[in-house]
């Protein structure tokens, strides 16, 4: 029995070890992305950038030996976030729905089964979701957001507080699916959340949700101009 208890707990830290490189290879990848997109041409053409003298490198041990120039805020953020993943879940999906973006909610809704197999188990004693538990979400670029993970009539799970910020500053939109992996901060033992926007929702892409959205627009404006003529 104690043999059977101890092989489970084994396989439990390998699967936590497991999800935890996984959130930081995403957040490596990121890095690269962000700071091609804050430094405009990023890696020129003809250029080695394993010969770079500035790379930064994380703790982690993954050189990010592609960028040939950096951006130190973001460098700085996303190496801090890497290194301070201990206990890890995840990654879950959550596909936005409207109810998620309304400013009046300010909230998101988690499903129940994910709650119960990637958060529940990172709670710690003192940890009350029924009075909320202070959380830190973060994007994959470092920024950080209070927020709180509370239960409403003891069968709702939200991340509320400070959500319609996340929101703003990620450009969130409906039907976008999010990645999330929940995980204790290694030097505060606070209960965070990565959550990452995945480059498209199935079937559609943002460009065209924005057309689209652009479309009702025209026509909303040209039903008005009509209305108001006649």
């Amino acid at each position: 029995m104690l043999q059977k208890l101890s092989t489970e707990k084994q396989s439990d830290m390998e699967s936590t070890r497991s999800q935890s490189d996984e959130a930081k290879e995403v957040l490596q990848a990121s890095l690269f992305l962000s700071v091609l997109k804050h430094t405009g041409d990023g890696v020129s053409e003809g250029d080695d950038p394993a010969q770079s003298e500035d790379v930064p490198e994380s703790s982690s041990g993954a050189p990010l030996r592609e960028l040939r120039r950096s951006n130190p805020p973001i460098v700085r953020r996303v190496n801090a976030l890497i290194d301070s993943i201990g206990r890890c879940r995840g990654p879950f999906e959550k596909r936005l729905k409207s109810s998620d973006l309304r400013e009046q909610q300010n909230r998101l809704l988690l499903w129940k089964d994910h709650v119960r197999e990637f958060i529940l188990p990172l709670l710690e004693e003192g940890d009350d979701p029924a009075r909320g538990v202070e959380v830190t979400a973060f994007n994959t670029e470092g920024k950080t957001f209070p927020l709180r993970f509370k239960i409403w009539c003891d069968k709702v799970y939200v991340l509320m507080g400070n959500w319609k910020a996340f929101v703003e500053e990620n450009q969130l939109e409906d039907a976008d699916v999010l990645k999330i992996w929940a995980f204790r901060d290694v030097r505060t033992e606070r209960l965070c959340f990565l959550i990452s926007r995945t480059p498209n929702a199935p079937g559609q892409n943002r460009t065209e949700k924005g057309a689209r959205r652009e479309g009702r627009k025209r026509i909303d404006s040209k039903t008005q101009k009509a209305l108001l003529s006649g």
